[in-house]
């Protein structure tokens, strides 16, 4: 028995203007073989693969951006107590009159947003402490502040300021933006 064969001729434009084809394909039936070309994708494994690095890495992020904003509070919670410092002294000269400071977080204006304590020391006293209910800070009209020392804590660290008496300027002791509070 003699195997099928099929001659296939390329018709392209072979009817039109008479010509022979250029190409005669012959093939076997028994010889011809199906095959699907295979798709490439992506196996499960390696899809749960890339989405654990994934949320691996936004979790990652998200803490190091919290964490940056915590610093930042803390960073604008030290400059509003060096401004608001500065700002007395010059009140209590321009106006020639004593001004007094509350010492609670709030009266620097870090309130809720600094989210932290505040304790500060004063001249002859060994340790920080909480300010105590009703206590004052006193700028004098001739240009000079009670000395003191502020120590910020919150969620962006710890920073240490010791206030000059004669020009009420912050001078940065310690910063510590790793420690917790």
């Amino acid at each position: 028995m003699t195997e099928p064969k099929a001659i296939i001729e390329h018709s392209g434009l072979s009817h039109l203007t008479g010509r022979k084809p250029l190409f005669n394909f012959q093939f076997s039936v028994s010889n011809f073989q199906f095959s699907v070309p295979r798709r490439s994708a992506f196996t499960l494994i390696e899809i749960l693969v890339v989405l654990s690095i994934i949320s691996l890495m936004l979790g990652i992020s998200i803490i190091s951006i919290s964490g940056i904003k915590d610093k930042d509070r803390l960073r604008r919670a030290v400059a509003m107590i060096e401004t608001t410092a500065r700002d007395n002294l010059l009140q209590a000269v321009k106006t020639q009159q004593l001004v007094t400071m509350p010492l609670t977080a709030g009266s620097f204006g870090t309130g809720s947003d600094f989210n932290g304590m505040l304790k500060i020391r004063r001249a002859g006293e060994r340790g920080f402490r909480e300010p105590k209910r009703g206590e004052t800070w006193e700028f004098s009209p001739t240009g000079i502040c009670e000395p003191l020392e502020v120590r910020l804590s919150g969620p962006g660290g710890t920073v240490e300021l010791a206030f000059d008496a004669l020009t009420a300027c912050a001078k940065r002791k310690s910063l510590d933006f790793n420690a917790k509070s």
